[in-house]
């Protein structure tokens, strides 16, 4: 908790506090830092008079940046809830979400975290101990229906004393700050400006730019009930972030004209079928019964934007770029490069298995057109399920887990293929 002469700042943990501390330290007049992590209830009265200013994040990314960085930094309530990391990301954060639900887990999880953590907080407080600012005694107003994130905002930010409280979007970072500190009256000088447009992220946690695949969609809806008041009230989803060109869950790019493809494909014999997929790039497991004919493939599972031609290529691509283009330029791309494309054969009563893709860019875009379907094979990502028509193109997320049913009583048969901006080339995944 910092003071100054136009507002009080309340530093709740991941969301920016090394970044903001040290603007308004350096550049805020009357700046003194009061407690590190200090809650707005242990403000002293003299300083009741000013305005409150803090960030919230998405909570969707919020439990994914305190995981990595709880755990680099072996935080106790993380070494708890986690049982010494020897649980994974999903096991984790359902207990982080669960912690006061009543549960014998969850009671028990409680009561060695309240046994653990300080009675007050003063210099000597080991960080692990004192970070995020938490007391015992805090623990004990834990609710069934409220996540740990949103009881965590609830805590820092209550008071018996009536405050004007404005929350800015860690998601919008620079500009939220400017924000606040121009409702709250302070001085925008040029130091701040360029801070704020030029200094780099500080403490950054150790983990993923990804967070939609994290989420199985279990945990993502778990995140959804529990976190529904911070959810509401700041109008958050799990979703791509906006720099992203990738859809969130599908997006319909037209209807193709697959006459010829389909004529095609319905001349082509078993015997390909059964030969092209023996030799196949793509044996994963997760694939179970699924066939393949591959025309075009990555280089490797770490060279996502540079491909090579199969044999089959040149006798298919008149039939496959038509529909191919039409998607890209959908996209409203000029300058755009396929670096996968496929036919995917999914029998009767079989099924893909839920996953991620490992190596997926948020670049490229997977891109399906269903031949021969039925409506009984449904496709699922993340939290949503369609029935994808066929000769209808459509991209779906392959960041976010997806699974294919096919509960149909015929073979499920796709034209698949990925396409990308140019101007994407090479970025990170």
């Amino acid at each position: 908790m910092i003071v100054t002469k136009y507002f009080v700042y309340i530093h709740v943990s991941r969301t920016a506090g090394t970044f903001l501390n040290k603007l308004i330290l350096e550049n805020v007049p009357g700046a003194r830092m009061l407690q590190y992590h200090g809650h707005l209830e242990d403000l002293p009265g003299r300083f009741s008079h000013l305005p409150v200013i803090g960030l919230v994040r998405n909570p969707w990314d919020w439990y994914v940046s305190m995981y990595f960085d709880y755990r680099r930094k072996q935080q106790y309530v993380y070494e708890i809830i986690s049982e010494h990391d020897k649980l994974g990301f999903k096991e984790t954060i359902a207990r982080f979400l669960q912690l006061g639900d009543n549960s014998d887990l969850s009671k028990r999880l409680l009561n060695r975290v309240i046994q653990t953590a300080p009675k007050d907080i003063d210099s000597e407080t080991p960080p692990r101990l004192g970070n995020p600012g938490l007391l015992a005694g805090h623990f004990s107003s834990m609710t069934e229906n409220e996540g740990y994130y949103s009881w965590l905002c609830k805590i820092m930010f209550r008071s018996k004393t009536a405050h004007r409280v404005h929350i800015g979007r860690f998601e919008n970072l620079r500009e939220e700050t400017f924000r606040l500190l121009s409702i709250t009256g302070t001085p925008i000088t040029k130091r701040i400006t360029s801070y704020l447009g030029e200094s780099s992220a500080l403490n950054s946690s150790p983990r993923p730019d990804d967070y939609v695949g994290a989420y199985p969609p279990e945990l993502e809806q778990l995140v959804a009930d529990k976190e529904k008041y911070l959810v509401d009230m700041f109008d958050y989803e799990l979703s791509e972030p906006q720099k992203y060109p990738k859809t969130n869950f599908f997006r319909h790019l037209g209807t193709a004209d697959t006459g010829a493809l389909l004529n095609r494909l319905k001349e082509t014999p078993e015997s390909l079928w059964e030969l092209e997929n023996q030799h196949k790039p793509n044996k994963f497991a997760r694939l179970n019964d699924a066939r393949h004919i591959i025309f075009r493939y990555v280089n490797s599972s770490t060279e996502v934007y540079d491909y090579h031609d199969l044999p089959l290529w040149e006798a298919w691509k008149d039939l496959l770029l038509p529909i191919m283009e039409q998607a890209a330029k959908s996209l409203g791309y000029e300058n755009y490069r396929f670096p996968r494309a496929m036919l995917a054969r999914l029998p009767a009563g079989s099924e893909i298995s839920r996953h991620s893709d490992g190596n997926a860019s948020h670049y490229i875009h997977k891109i399906h057109v269903p031949l021969i379907t039925n409506p009984q094979s449904i496709f699922h990502v993340g939290s949503e399920q369609m029935q994808i028509p066929a000769g209808e193109i459509f991209e779906v997320n392959n960041k976010r887990t997806h699974s294919v049913r096919n509960e149909g009583g015929e073979d499920r048969i796709h034209f698949i293929f990925e396409c990308y901006n140019m101007q994407d080339y090479n970025k990170p995944a």
